[in-house]
């Protein structure tokens, strides 16, 4: 199953009309949350939010996340070992206020188990890659900051 999300906060009708898409030419079981979007979906499984628990379950029965390029979506998808296709949010089609989306793709383009689709013509090939490349190496992932910063912020609160 690929589970798609485009986050809690704003509508991204053109990544859940693209999944939409691909899940109607792919031989794929496709859940998305589609949020408040006014797209609705007619050849994938959707839901506008779901449950923490539910998500949880979601991206963990999931071979692979398509999402936007939001930070929470990237650490969910590393926390629990799963490959990420992250299509950005632009600020020129109205779908957020700046274009960050496009530096935080800069920034995770590298990274194990993130495949980049900087527009919808890559979104397919982002797509395959992923679900083809193996497991996730999170080696360069925490879930918490590295030792000496936590003491530094500690000693900072403290004094």
């Amino acid at each position: 199953m690929i589970f798609v999300t485009v986050g809690s906060m704003m509508p991204f009708n053109r990544l859940i009309r693209n999944m939409d898409k691909w899940a109607q030419e792919n031989e794929q079981d496709v859940l998305a949350q589609i949020g408040a979007g006014s797209y609705v979906p007619s050849h994938m499984r959707w839901a506008r939010m779901l449950s923490p628990s539910k998500f949880k379950d979601a991206v963990r029965d999931a071979s692979i996340m398509v999402a936007h390029a939001g930070m929470g979506s990237y650490f969910v998808a590393m926390e629990m070992r799963k490959r990420i296709v992250l299509l950005p949010r632009r600020a020129s089609n109205q779908e957020h206020t700046t274009d960050h989306q496009l530096h935080t793709i800069q920034w995770l383009r590298e990274k194990s188990g993130v495949y980049v689709a900087r527009s919808d013509d890559e979104l397919t090939y982002a797509i395959d890659r992923a679900l083809i490349e193996g497991n996730v190496s999170t080696g360069d992932f925490r879930e918490f900051a590295p030792e000496p910063f936590l003491t530094k912020i500690r000693q900072f609160l403290v004094e």
